[in-house]
């Protein structure tokens, strides 16, 4: 271990040696020689401290240097790529863990190649949850801001005013200054020049685009603002109205027809690869009479000007008349022989027609569609080139001539493009004037530098400027002549609010907004997409204020393009390690979806597509190809050493998701019907995957965070055909008499659902296997789910009990008064059952105690409750039928009793105990109806050398009463989660579940205890009675 740096050495030896040449003086150079000696004395003492104050390799060395070597090996692969070491920040492994203490560290290494700080080989902790370094692999879904620029944040001093108030003071005008410069900031990080020259007298654009922003409270904020805003339309004509239509094509005025009616409607277009954000804009259009499609990738990348105009031309709807005899074959005939729409196809576009007869100019309406693209898909992180596309779409622009008695009309169409850069600026530039020059562009901030949250921007192509009305008389009357043209044409009014208008009148319906929102005639037929006034309110300026801190940030690590190429190649390592891994029997362990899926094989990629950005989607498989839940891998993710943040599901990207996973939509809707929803932890249905697995690299993302996830991997979910992850340290069940004979050593009934367990020495037992009251109750949240423990700890300090003799409900808790409850009818007034979710699955439940029972426990828990009865108890099963779950089961998650063996939380306790993680558990940790254990002094002796968990093997129990014999089957073990960490005593998270991870998995899941349910055998009336000390024969 090297004590000092070799430049600290020469210091060092330099100045001993000018104090024994400047200075003749014996007791100066005595003096030196002693505090040289100290010094060394020093430093050996701090060296024998060091051994016990860090890691060392003392552990695992092994493992370590291997760990060193394939990082080594990595970093030489992929050179500067990675790490930022021409930046001003500097190498990441020396600022990583200053930035981000809560992370784990860089593995630090020494000009010798060795390892000084590692945590794959440190010891675990059994400290509290906010002490154990993560590792974070969900960039996609946001960013984490450094330590530097949260300090800059705090360390803000100036005054700011509401910029409303400009003008009212220097702190107003401040605000606005500052808005000002971070608008600069966000338009030079995405290459926008503004510096744009007209020559006089122009109105139009420049040669180069021009933007304006709007603050929104994120992307999603901006994409619903430009659907709100968007100039739907649905345009109707019909011989009621005129008495003849004519329609034509702009280049040949022999191919036309008679109509009785036409319609035209607007469409908003997307690929099925979108965020639900973009999906969720299409009611928009759809409520104000227009209409959406969506369509695959591939087909997208190869439009054409032709397959736009075939689009629009399957939104026109019409109704011909007959054409008179004299009349030539015409359009519409032609078209109907092609079995295709009356429409215009011409190739030439509109504007080349206007020019040749200008005077149809101020007759032309507009119906405007609407595109969106993904820059980057957020589900697997292929990204796309739609310079091909956009270009189609606006070489498309086409109009329709209609002719009526009264005069002409034109009906043209334009597409404009919304770019959706959300997922794509987080770790890529964006230069939006080379990105097809998209007319809006919408991002969020926290995906890029993590603060601040709930702040997003809309960017928009700015159109021809307006004439500024001098007058409010002058307005009124340009508005009554129709002078003035006002985007309220193709959509209702909208809401406007402070600092959005330029002038109103409370009084009268009267409002001017802003002059971005009026456009003069003269410049502007309809042809723009004017959005109008965007804010409404004060924004967030702040907010918009601490942006600055977060591009200096991107600016630090040398830009976007190095943030892009260091978080690609780890995304490039992370596909091949995971493409490494297999099971002893040749199955690929992972599969791997989109683009990164071909990454292994090395196929050319589609024309259109580009190198996918720092996202892989996956799933887990098993040695026989089945996929593992997500759900199963986040939460056994999240008990590893050290725990790792993933993203499961679908990403809220539904289409990727689909075709990733080869759903069908019936194979949606029938895992719907089954009770799985978007955002559960439902991961497997019918045997088919719901959702996937997604790791995702930021600007921050160091090699170790990919490590740690493939080590997890290859630990849990790599088969290597050994013992390790059986379920007991015996698979083979005994058949012996004593093995198989144990007797009732507790027994725990639960009235309500997550709460205290009520120890009873005697109790009935349904012949459905069910003891009384047993989850009977359940509290219910404002959302309509059941509370769980583990999302509430004090549920623990609540003790329900049931008193028969009195057939009530006694609850009571730390410095409340009791609550009493009776069982025979409903105190509320109301007994109309309502929707209970449990997990995920949706039962019945009546209201009980009413506003009495609701503010007992919402006081005690300090979140708003009721308390529910389920509704099928009592019932037989005919009567339930409408709920067939809930029979037998009340509010159980599985099956109607849990029984637990005493051996098995011996064994429990001794892993505890071995990895040392702090309090050994007690049976009422996992909540289980039945414990046993053996009948004799001998069995106990025997039952650990047979099996660590005898109930696992257990396919029939039967309980011998003093009356009669009680017959249960097996239905399956417990799957167990968060909730067995909670001490049922104090509340407290301990290290439970993750012991258990240890020796417990099977196919992902931690089992642990044995379900049961009443046997056809049991009588058909009248109930059970179980006590402590019963025998119970298994087999």
């Amino acid at each position: 271990m090297n004590i000092l740096s070799r430049e600290q050495a020469a210091i060092f030896a330099r100045w001993v040696a000018d104090c024994f040449n400047s200075n003749d003086n014996f007791f100066f150079q005595s003096t030196v020689t002693a505090v040289v000696a100290i010094i060394f004395s020093l430093m050996l003492y701090r060296r024998s401290i060091k051994r016990y104050t860090t890691p060392t390799i003392t552990m695992k060395q092994q493992s370590a240097s291997a760990i060193l070597r394939s990082k080594l090996e990595f970093l030489e692969k992929v050179g500067s790529r990675y790490g930022y070491s021409n930046s001003d920040k500097g190498f990441i492994d020396d600022w990583r863990e200053v930035e981000f203490p809560s992370l784990i560290p860089p593995l630090k290494i020494t000009p010798d190649s060795t390892i000084t700080d590692s945590h794959n080989i440190q010891e675990p902790t059994t400290t509290h949850e906010s002490l154990e370094r993560e590792v974070y692999l969900d960039y996609a879904g946001s960013a984490l801001p450094t330590q530097s620029q949260l300090e800059c944040v705090s360390k803000q001093t100036q005054i700011l005013a509401n910029p409303h108030s400009i003008g009212g003071g220097i702190a107003s005008d401040r605000t606005y200054t500052l808005m000002q410069k971070a608008k600069d900031k966000i338009r030079i990080h995405f290459g926008i020049d503004d510096e744009i020259h007209f020559e006089e007298g122009e109105n139009d654009v420049g040669n180069k685009e021009e933007y304006q922003f709007s603050f929104t409270s994120a992307a999603t904020a901006s994409l619903k603002l430009v659907a709100e805003r968007f100039p739907w339309s649905s345009l109707t004509f019909t011989t009621r109205v005129h008495p003849q239509i004519q329609m034509r094509s702009d280049t040949s005025s022999e191919m036309q027809c008679n109509l009785e009616s036409i319609q035209f409607q607007s469409m908003l277009l997307y690929p099925n690869n979108v965020h639900t954000s973009v999906i969720g804009m299409r009611n928009i259009p759809l409520e104000r009479g227009s209409t959406f499609h969506c369509v695959s990738i591939d087909e997208l990348l190869k439009a054409t000007p032709h397959w736009f105009r075939s689009l629009v031309d399957s939104t026109i709807s019409y109704k011909t008349t007959t054409p008179k005899s004299h009349e030539p074959v015409g359009f519409c005939e032609e078209k109907k022989d092609e079995n295709i729409e009356c429409s215009n196809t011409s190739q030439q576009s509109w504007f080349h027609a206007a020019e040749e007869d200008p005077a149809l100019i101020s007759n032309t309406t507009w119906v405007h569609h609407l595109l969106v693209l993904p820059l980057e898909c957020n589900f697997s992180g292929d990204r796309f080139d739609w310079s091909h596309t956009v270009a189609a779409a606006r070489a498309s622009s086409f109009c329709t001539q209609l002719q009526f008695t009264t005069g002409q009309l034109r009906v043209c169409h334009k597409w404009s493009i919304l770019l959706d850069s959300a997922k794509a600026a987080a770790t890529s530039p964006v230069d939006l004037p080379n990105a097809c020059a998209p007319d809006f562009a919408v991002a969020s901030f926290y995906k890029m530098f993590g603060y601040p949250t709930g702040l997003g921007v809309l960017i928009m192509k700015k159109r021809p400027k307006p004439k500024r009305i001098t007058s409010v008389r002058e307005e009124a009357m340009i508005s009554s002549s129709e002078e003035l043209w006002v985007d309220r044409k193709y959509s209702p009014r909208h809401y406007f609010g402070g600092g959005s208008v330029d002038v109103v009148l409370p009084q009268k319906d009267f409002v001017v907004p802003r002059r971005t929102q009026l456009v003069n005639k003269e410049n502007e037929s309809g042809e723009y997409v004017n959005l109008g006034v965007t804010v409404h309110g004060t924004e967030h300026f702040r907010g918009i204020l601490q942006l600055e801190h977060g591009f200096k940030e991107l600016d630090a690590l040398g830009g976007m393009k190095a943030i892009s190429s260091h978080a690609t190649c780890l995304a490039e390592e992370l596909v091949f390690q995971l493409g490494k891994l297999l099971h002893d029997n040749g199955t690929p362990v992972t599969h791997i979806y989109g683009q990164w899926g071909n990454y292994l094989s090395k196929s050319n990629p589609r024309n259109g597509i580009l190198t996918p950005g720092p996202t892989v989607a996956f799933n887990i498989q098993d040695r026989d190809g089945c996929i593992i839940g997500y759900d199963e891998v986040s939460r056994l993710a999240s008990l590893n050493t050290p725990p790792i943040q993933l993203r499961t599901g679908c990403f809220c990207n539904p289409g990727a998701c689909q075709e990733a996973l080869s759903l069908a939509e019936s194979d949606v809707l029938e895992q719907y019907k089954s009770g799985h929803v978007c955002g559960d932890k439902r991961g497997v249905v019918n045997g088919k995957a719901t959702g996937a697995i997604r790791a995702s690299f930021g600007k921050d993302s160091l090699w170790e965070d990919l490590n740690a996830l493939i080590t997890f991997i290859q630990k849990v979910f790599v088969s290597r055909g050994s013992a390790r992850t059986r379920l007991s340290t015996d698979t083979s069940s005994d058949t012996s008499t004593n093995a198989n004979i144990a007797v009732i050593e507790s027994l725990f009934v639960f009235p309500i659902k997550s709460c205290a367990a009520m120890k009873v020495n005697r109790w009935p037992i349904h012949q459905t296997g069910r003891l009384s009251f047993d989850r009977e109750f359940a509290l219910v949240d404002s959302s309509g789910s059941a509370m769980r423990l583990h999302s509430h700890p004090r549920m623990s300090e609540i003790h329900p009990r049931i008193d028969l003799d009195t057939n009530s409900l006694v609850v009571s808790a730390p410095h409340c008064d009791d609550l009493i409850l009776s069982l025979n009818t409903p105190t509320d007034e109301s007994n109309n059952p309502e929707d209970v979710q449990v997990c995920g699955v949706l039962c019945k439940g009546t209201i009980w105690g009413g506003r009495k029972a609701s503010s007992w426990f919402s006081s005690f828990l300090g979140v708003r409750c009721w308390l529910a009865r389920h509704h099928d108890v009592g019932k037989t099963r005919a009567e339930s039928s409408r709920n067939e779950r809930g029979y037998g089961l009340a509010y159980s998650n599985e099956a109607s009793l849990l029984l637990l063996s005493q051996n098995a939380i011996t064994t429990l306790n001794s892993v505890i105990s071995s990895q040392g993680w702090g309090k050994q558990v007690v049976s009422r940790h996992f909540r289980p109806n039945i414990v046993v254990s053996s009948g004799s002094e001998a069995q106990k002796d025997t039952e650990h050398q047979v099996t660590s968990n005898p109930e696992d093997f257990w396919q029939k129990i039967c309980i011998k009463t003093k009356n009669n014999t009680l017959e249960l089957n097996a239905i399956g073990k417990c799957a167990r989660c968060q909730m067995v960490d909670i001490d049922p005593d104090s509340g407290m998270k301990g290290n439970t579940l993750r012991a258990l991870a240890e020796y417990r998995r099977e196919r992902g899941k931690i089992l642990f205890g044995t379900f049961f349910s009443g046997s056809s055998k049991n009588e058909s009336t009248g109930a059970f009675w179980i006590e402590e000390g019963n025998e119970v024969r298994a087999s």
